[in-house]
Protein backbone atom coordinates (compact mmCIF):
# COMPACT_ATOMS: atom_id res chain seq x y z
CA UNK A 1 0.00 0.00 0.00
CA UNK A 2 1.72 3.39 -1.14
CA UNK A 3 2.68 5.53 1.65
CA UNK A 4 0.10 8.84 2.27
CA UNK A 5 1.49 11.66 1.02
CA UNK A 6 1.19 13.85 4.03
CA UNK A 7 3.00 10.96 5.94
CA UNK A 8 6.14 11.32 3.53
CA UNK A 9 9.24 13.38 4.40
CA UNK A 10 8.75 16.86 2.59
CA UNK A 11 11.68 16.85 1.08
CA UNK A 12 10.69 13.39 -0.48
CA UNK A 13 7.16 14.95 -1.74
CA UNK A 14 9.01 17.62 -3.49
CA UNK A 15 11.00 15.54 -5.36
CA UNK A 16 8.50 13.47 -6.28
CA UNK A 17 6.02 16.85 -7.13
CA UNK A 18 8.81 17.93 -9.46
CA UNK A 19 9.06 14.79 -11.13
CA UNK A 20 5.06 14.69 -12.15
CA UNK A 21 5.40 18.26 -13.41
CA UNK A 22 8.40 17.78 -15.10
CA UNK A 23 6.97 14.66 -17.08
CA UNK A 24 3.33 16.32 -17.69
CA UNK A 25 5.85 19.41 -19.18
CA UNK A 26 7.53 17.24 -21.75
CA UNK A 27 4.01 15.81 -22.45
CA UNK A 28 2.46 19.05 -23.72
CA UNK A 29 0.19 19.48 -20.35
CA UNK A 30 2.18 22.18 -19.62
CA UNK A 31 2.79 25.14 -20.71
CA UNK A 32 6.43 26.24 -20.39
CA UNK A 33 5.46 29.41 -18.29
CA UNK A 34 3.04 27.21 -16.09
CA UNK A 35 5.90 24.41 -16.07
CA UNK A 36 8.58 27.23 -14.57
CA UNK A 37 5.79 28.88 -11.99
CA UNK A 38 4.64 25.43 -10.39
CA UNK A 39 8.41 24.46 -10.20
CA UNK A 40 9.63 27.39 -8.07
CA UNK A 41 6.53 27.27 -6.18
CA UNK A 42 7.48 23.65 -5.40
CA UNK A 43 11.41 24.31 -4.50
CA UNK A 44 10.15 27.26 -2.33
CA UNK A 45 7.13 25.24 -0.99
CA UNK A 46 6.93 24.39 3.23
CA UNK A 47 4.19 22.66 3.50
CA UNK A 48 3.10 19.02 2.21
CA UNK A 49 -0.06 20.51 0.87
CA UNK A 50 1.46 23.56 -0.61
CA UNK A 51 3.03 20.88 -3.23
CA UNK A 52 0.20 18.43 -3.28
CA UNK A 53 -1.97 21.49 -4.54
CA UNK A 54 0.45 21.87 -7.55
CA UNK A 55 -0.11 18.04 -9.36
CA UNK A 56 -3.60 17.70 -8.09
CA UNK A 57 -5.10 18.64 -11.40
CA UNK A 58 -2.15 16.59 -13.36
CA UNK A 59 -3.45 13.24 -14.77
CA UNK A 60 0.26 11.58 -15.56
CA UNK A 61 1.71 9.95 -13.44
CA UNK A 62 5.91 8.95 -13.33
CA UNK A 63 6.90 5.85 -14.10
CA UNK A 64 10.36 3.41 -14.36
CA UNK A 65 11.03 5.00 -17.66
CA UNK A 66 10.79 8.21 -16.39
CA UNK A 67 13.22 7.47 -13.45
CA UNK A 68 15.29 5.30 -15.28
CA UNK A 69 15.94 8.37 -17.98
CA UNK A 70 16.67 10.80 -14.88
CA UNK A 71 19.04 8.72 -13.25
CA UNK A 72 20.65 8.37 -16.32
CA UNK A 73 20.70 11.98 -17.80
CA UNK A 74 20.44 13.83 -14.66
CA UNK A 75 22.09 12.05 -12.25
CA UNK A 76 26.01 12.78 -10.81
CA UNK A 77 26.83 9.38 -10.50
CA UNK A 78 28.55 6.99 -13.08
CA UNK A 79 28.73 3.09 -12.35
CA UNK A 80 30.33 3.04 -8.84
CA UNK A 81 32.46 0.05 -10.59
CA UNK A 82 33.80 2.37 -12.62
CA UNK A 83 35.88 4.44 -10.07
CA UNK A 84 39.08 6.48 -11.47
CA UNK A 85 42.15 6.52 -8.90
CA UNK A 86 43.66 9.58 -8.06
CA UNK A 87 45.07 12.48 -10.18
CA UNK A 88 47.80 14.81 -9.40
CA UNK A 89 47.46 18.28 -10.85
CA UNK A 90 50.60 20.68 -10.89
CA UNK A 91 50.96 24.54 -11.85
CA UNK A 92 54.29 26.19 -11.39
CA UNK A 93 54.29 29.60 -12.89
CA UNK A 94 51.63 28.52 -14.71
CA UNK A 95 47.52 27.85 -14.94
CA UNK A 96 45.57 24.11 -15.38
CA UNK A 97 41.75 23.72 -16.51
CA UNK A 98 39.61 20.89 -15.79
CA UNK A 99 36.27 21.35 -17.38
CA UNK A 100 33.40 20.07 -19.78
CA UNK A 101 32.24 16.48 -19.57
CA UNK A 102 35.14 14.04 -17.47
CA UNK A 103 35.14 11.53 -14.62
CA UNK A 104 36.16 12.89 -11.46
CA UNK A 105 38.83 10.27 -9.50
CA UNK A 106 38.60 9.48 -5.84
CA UNK A 107 41.41 12.03 -5.40
CA UNK A 108 42.80 14.84 -6.53
CA UNK A 109 45.81 16.73 -5.50
CA UNK A 110 46.51 19.89 -6.51
CA UNK A 111 49.49 21.93 -6.20
CA UNK A 112 50.08 25.90 -7.07
CA UNK A 113 53.02 27.35 -6.78
CA UNK A 114 52.95 31.27 -8.56
CA UNK A 115 50.28 29.35 -10.57
CA UNK A 116 46.44 29.00 -10.43
CA UNK A 117 44.04 25.41 -11.31
CA UNK A 118 40.37 25.73 -12.19
CA UNK A 119 37.91 22.25 -11.78
CA UNK A 120 34.71 22.79 -13.48
CA UNK A 121 32.53 19.99 -11.86
CA UNK A 122 29.56 21.57 -13.93
CA UNK A 123 29.23 18.89 -16.40
CA UNK A 124 31.74 16.36 -14.82
CA UNK A 125 30.97 12.61 -14.12
CA UNK A 126 31.25 12.02 -10.27
CA UNK A 127 32.54 8.18 -9.75
CA UNK A 128 32.57 8.09 -5.98
CA UNK A 129 30.19 9.26 -3.42
CA UNK A 130 33.49 11.66 -1.83
CA UNK A 131 36.22 13.06 -3.97
CA UNK A 132 38.82 14.58 -1.92
CA UNK A 133 41.09 17.60 -2.87
CA UNK A 134 44.45 17.73 -1.21
CA UNK A 135 45.69 21.25 -1.91
CA UNK A 136 49.13 22.72 -1.22
CA UNK A 137 49.41 26.39 -2.81
CA UNK A 138 52.07 29.03 -2.44
CA UNK A 139 51.29 32.61 -4.54
CA UNK A 140 48.60 30.85 -6.05
CA UNK A 141 44.89 30.25 -6.59
CA UNK A 142 42.50 27.41 -7.10
CA UNK A 143 38.85 27.63 -8.82
CA UNK A 144 36.01 25.22 -7.76
CA UNK A 145 33.10 25.29 -9.67
CA UNK A 146 30.26 22.83 -8.50
CA UNK A 147 26.42 22.29 -9.54
CA UNK A 148 24.01 23.57 -6.35
CA UNK A 149 23.52 20.04 -5.69
CA UNK A 150 26.91 19.00 -4.98
CA UNK A 151 28.39 19.14 -1.22
CA UNK A 152 31.61 21.01 -0.43
CA UNK A 153 33.06 20.46 2.59
CA UNK A 154 36.54 22.56 3.80
CA UNK A 155 39.25 22.41 6.03
CA UNK A 156 41.95 23.99 4.79
CA UNK A 157 44.76 26.06 6.39
CA UNK A 158 45.18 29.48 5.22
CA UNK A 159 48.23 31.59 5.84
CA UNK A 160 48.11 34.95 5.21
CA UNK A 161 45.57 33.62 2.58
CA UNK A 162 41.78 33.70 1.92
CA UNK A 163 39.05 31.34 1.19
CA UNK A 164 35.63 32.47 -0.34
CA UNK A 165 33.02 29.51 -0.48
CA UNK A 166 29.49 30.35 -1.98
CA UNK A 167 28.84 27.20 -2.31
CA UNK A 168 25.20 25.55 -1.32
CA UNK A 169 25.34 25.14 2.77
CA UNK A 170 22.15 22.30 2.68
CA UNK A 171 23.71 19.36 2.91
CA UNK A 172 22.35 16.64 0.08
CA UNK A 173 23.34 13.07 1.69
CA UNK A 174 21.92 11.32 -1.57
CA UNK A 175 24.89 13.44 -4.04
CA UNK A 176 28.83 13.40 -3.92
CA UNK A 177 31.13 15.24 -1.74
CA UNK A 178 33.78 17.17 -2.38
CA UNK A 179 35.99 17.35 0.54
CA UNK A 180 38.63 19.94 0.32
CA UNK A 181 41.74 19.89 2.89
CA UNK A 182 45.04 21.22 3.22
CA UNK A 183 47.48 24.67 3.39
CA UNK A 184 47.95 27.69 1.42
CA UNK A 185 49.84 30.65 2.33
CA UNK A 186 49.89 33.77 0.04
CA UNK A 187 46.86 31.90 -2.02
CA UNK A 188 43.25 32.07 -2.11
CA UNK A 189 40.71 29.75 -3.17
CA UNK A 190 37.42 30.13 -4.56
CA UNK A 191 34.26 28.09 -4.85
CA UNK A 192 31.47 28.84 -6.41
CA UNK A 193 28.00 27.14 -7.68
CA UNK A 194 28.26 26.59 -11.59
CA UNK A 195 24.59 25.48 -11.99
CA UNK A 196 21.98 25.87 -10.07
CA UNK A 197 19.70 23.15 -9.78
CA UNK A 198 17.15 24.82 -11.44
CA UNK A 199 19.08 25.42 -13.99
CA UNK A 200 19.65 21.86 -14.26
CA UNK A 201 15.82 20.39 -14.42
CA UNK A 202 15.16 22.87 -16.99
CA UNK A 203 17.61 21.17 -19.26
CA UNK A 204 16.58 17.95 -18.19
CA UNK A 205 12.74 19.18 -18.82
CA UNK A 206 13.63 19.92 -22.89
CA UNK A 207 15.47 16.73 -22.97
CA UNK A 208 12.80 14.58 -22.03
CA UNK A 209 10.10 16.87 -24.02
CA UNK A 210 12.35 16.74 -27.12
CA UNK A 211 11.37 12.84 -27.15
CA UNK A 212 7.95 13.32 -27.61
CA UNK A 213 7.74 16.65 -29.74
Amino acid sequence: MPVDPLDKPIDKLREETIDQLTLNYSHGELSLEAFERRLDQAMDAQTHNQLLTLTEDLDLAVDAQFIEQKNREFGFMRDSQAAVNGKKIVSIFGSTKRQESWDVPDEIRVVNIFGDTTLDFGDAKFTSMKTRIKVTSVFGSLKILVPEEINVFSNVSCILAGLNDKASSRTNYNEPSIMLDGVIIFSDITIKIKKTFRERLLKFAETVRAAFV
